[in-house]
């Protein structure tokens, strides 16, 4: 008889085993010797399964001619009697010992030959003759039945025959106090067979793990203080799996990570295997702590030491480290974990980069990095061998990367991801599920099944790759700049006064970037029935004259609720993206013909001209015009072979603009940060359309200027909004200058926007511009002021 362990705990096991024990049943520790199997199982498959993990291969036959159970004759009436009183006579002599579970070897022999003898002399009893046998006092075990009974009635024909009964059996058994029919209980007759070819059986664990009890069981006064119960099959597999763990290996196109779905593993022409690599320590030798001791670190500046080092918006994070280098393979690492949505690692490594770019000296040791806040001895190990790894910094890379760059899968999904509209989860869901590995097979097999702005994506692919310059940035901004005006009815007489239109670059461009991938612009206005649906009139008018090939998406969110602050849902998450109204849209420049002598090489002066009909332009006579104006009817549209570029127009309400130029101005890190500080030390939400408190939802007004006296209201508000004037209505007779200051932003207007920035004293406390409502809302959230270009985080 053999217990099956399944669904049994190691307690309950060992007290199943001891109630066997007490009632002198045939167990044993070997299954390949046991005919009768006890489980808490069900069904056939299942017991069929257990067997054979166990050695034992069978096919479901009835039983041979079987005998009749206890309960359905007679005829074993004095036999039992029999039995009771062997049974009596033995517990008369003492306690039943049980014996040791042995797992190989002479022991299990032994054992064989003991189980053969006892079967063979009635099952006596096992514990040694006492010379002087005593009569027991009643217990409870007196009246219980013995689970063997005669071979040849109960358990007839199997020889070659197993039988798998419910462990509910033996309780029956138990309750009855006699051995009950065990016809109901079968849940599994079979007939042994000899294992098929090439099937491997488990093998059993070499040192079986030994179970100390620290109490007997209530089931049975004769257990053991000691015995090694034979080890599951679930230890087993366990086992196995890490065994078959080292010798596992990956191929060189299946890159570890979240394959939601599926990896394909197509053939990718790279043979190459790469093995699990066992994980690497730092590097340290006597040499390294020499010369730390005679050189010491350099100390740790002071934002890593206090109690908010955590956060890469209370710090300064300039746009040049000067470990640029190691950032950049740290960045390859953490797009590496974008497209393998590995969430937690993409913001363990955003952290240790924006950490490592806030360092000021450049790393000579891997200590300075293990000092520094979110950064660990992973970073540390990274740096070192990529410091080690070349003498020239040009040369120096890490594993990590190099095998990151030549992975075949990331590869295709960095084509995909780069795609305008298509995130890491939609990239591998066009490489994983539909296969394709390029942009003609998007184009080929899945055009169709694509959203507006991914086809627009996949169309200006290439052109969308190109950085767009800063002079180009600045030169978008003023067309979006002059048509705000138009829209708006702004008289030339009110450029820069408190009646203007205020636009602002913000993105990469804010933070000196000297390219860009696309151009963000925020405009607000201090009257906020202005800037109500303000985005669709100016979208609408760009679109008239050619600027906007394509509006992909055009949201009014905040004119849809009166231009309020976004509402305070504590139940749900972010979702994902400020509610500003806002314009998503593809920018071409529509002049590209031949301009006259002294025109603007780049259109904008064509734009106003053309507004005018056409006359008046530096050195351009009438008749030019007049043979543009009437082209023949077999003249084709000619191709405009300008560059695409991606615009995104933002329109905020006057009262929050702080809050979008804020919101709209940092890194990605920054921002993320940003909203924890807020969070966890003010309990506020902070998003782009404002500032709400947690606990009651009101909208907090953290960026109005504070004002110390109401005659030096206007006097500060004109002398700060005329800061500007002179930089776009500039006196001048002639007409092409005035038309190009109106186009684009003179070098004087950028000065003194830098200068607005730079000097920020406390006269501007009671000035209402956009850069005081930046720096009061920012020193409002306990961050303090810092400048864009200080907000480089990644």
């Amino acid at each position: 008889m053999f217990i099956l362990p399944t669904h049994l705990k190691p307690e309950e096991l060992h007290e199943i085993e001891d109630q066997v024990f007490g009632l002198e049943g045939p167990l044993t520790y070997d299954p390949k010797e046991a005919k009768i199997f006890l489980g808490r199982i069900t069904q056939k498959k299942r017991a069929a399964f257990d067997l054979r993990a166990r050695g034992i291969w069978t096919v479901e036959a009835p039983m041979p001619s079987l005998g009749p159970s206890p309960s359905h004759g007679h005829g074993s009436h004095g036999r039992e009697q029999e039995q009771e009183q062997e049974h009596d006579q033995a517990r008369d002599e003492g306690p039943a010992r049980k014996r040791l579970k042995v797992g190989h070897g002479d022991r299990n022999r032994d054992r064989r030959a003991k189980l053969e003898a006892d079967s063979t002399c009635g099952r006596r009893s096992r514990s040694s003759p006492s010379p002087s046998p005593s009569p027991s006092p009643g217990g409870a075990n007196s009246a219980l039945p013995s689970l063997t009974p005669a071979p040849e009635s109960l358990w007839h024909g199997l020889t070659d025959h197993v039988l798998v009964l419910k462990l509910s059996w033996l309780e029956t058994c138990l309750k009855q106090q006699r051995l009950a029919a065990y016809e109901p209980y079968i849940i599994y007759a079979a007939k042994v067979i000899p294992p098929p070819a090439g099937e491997d059986t488990p093998q059993p664990l070499q040192d079986p793990i030994t179970y100390i009890r620290a109490t007997p069981g209530t089931g049975s006064s004769a257990s053991l203080a000691q015995r090694k119960p034979k080890p599951t099959v679930t230890t087993s597999i366990l086992d196995r799996a890490k065994a078959e763990a080292s010798s596992l290996s990956l191929p060189a196109g299946s890159y570890p990570g979240r394959r939601r779905y599926g990896d394909h593993n197509r053939e990718s022409g790279s043979p190459t295997i790469r093995k699990a690599a066992p994980p690497k320590l730092l590097r340290t030798t006597t040499s390294e702590f020499e010369d730390l001791a005679a050189h010491p670190l350099p100390p740790l500046p002071e934002w890593a030491q206090g109690p908010h080092a955590a956060y890469s918006c209370c710090r300064s994070t300039p746009m040049a480290s000067p470990n640029s280098a190691f950032i950049a393979q740290l960045a390859k690492i953490r797009d590496g974990r974008i497209l393998t949505l590995d969430d937690i690692g993409v913001r363990a490594y955003s952290t240790s980069i924006a950490s490592i770019a806030a360092y000021p000296p450049a790393i000579r040791h891997p200590e300075e990095i293990n000092r520094l806040p979110g950064c660990n001895e992973k970073i540390a190990m990274l740096w070192s061998e990529w410091f080690h790894s070349a003498d020239e910094e040009s040369d120096r890379s890490i594993q990590a990367v190099q095998d990151l760059d030549n992975d075949v899968d990331l590869q295709h999904l960095r084509l995909f991801w780069n795609i305008w509209g298509v995130g890491p989860e939609t990239a591998r869901k066009f490489y994983f599920e539909h296969g394709w590995q390029d942009l003609d097979d998007v184009v080929e097999f899945g055009w169709s099944t694509l959203t507006r702005v991914q086809q627009i994506g996949v169309k200006y692919y290439d052109e969308f790759q190109d950085k767009i310059p800063r002079a180009e940035v600045e030169q978008i901004g003023a067309v979006i700049h002059h048509h705000a005006r138009s829209v708006l009815k702004i008289q030339p007489a009110q450029y820069g006064s408190v009646e203007d239109v205020e636009c602002i670059i913000v993105g990469g461009y804010r933070r000196g970037k000297q390219a860009s991938g696309d151009v963000d612009v925020v405009l607000s206005h201090r009257d906020e029935t202005k800037t109500h649906h303000l985005v669709g009139h100016i979208v609408r008018s760009l679109e008239l004259e050619g600027w906007i090939t394509h509006t992909l998406t055009l949201h009014t969110t905040t004119s849809d609720r009166a231009q309020a602050t976004l509402p305070f849902r504590a139940e749900r998450r972010g979702h994902g993206f400020d509610s500003l109204d806002k314009a998503l849209c593809v920018w071409q420049n529509p002049h590209f013909d031949t301009a006259p002598a002294g025109a603007d090489v780049d259109g904008f002066l064509a734009v106003e001209e053309r507004g005018r009909g056409g006359g008046g332009g530096a050195g351009g006579g009438g008749g030019d015009g007049k043979e543009e104006a009437e082209p023949t009817p077999k003249d084709q549209p000619a191709r405009n072979p300008n560059i695409h570029r991606r615009v995104d127009i933002i329109i905020s309400s006057w009262r929050t603009v702080g809050c979008a130029v804020l919101g709209w101005s940092g890194g990605t890190t920054f921002q993320r940060d940003l909203r924890r500080f807020v969070a966890k030390t003010r309990g506020w939400k902070f998003d782009s359309s404002g500032v709400r408190d947690r606990g009651n939802g009101m909208v907090l007004d953290l960026e109005s200027p504070t004002r110390r006296s109401d005659a030096n209201v206007n006097e500060n508000a004109n002398t700060n909004a005329n800061a500007y004037a002179h930089a776009n209505v500039v006196s001048n007779d002639h007409d092409h200058d005035r038309d190009r200051d109106r186009f684009s932003f003179s070098d004087s207007m950028l000065q003194a926007q830098a200068e607005a920035e730079a000097q920020l004293d406390s006269r501007l406390d009671d000035a209402d511009t956009w850069h005081d409502r930046e720096r009061r809302l920012m020193d409002s959230l306990g961050i303090g002021y810092r400048p864009p270009g200080e907000r480089c985080t990644g």
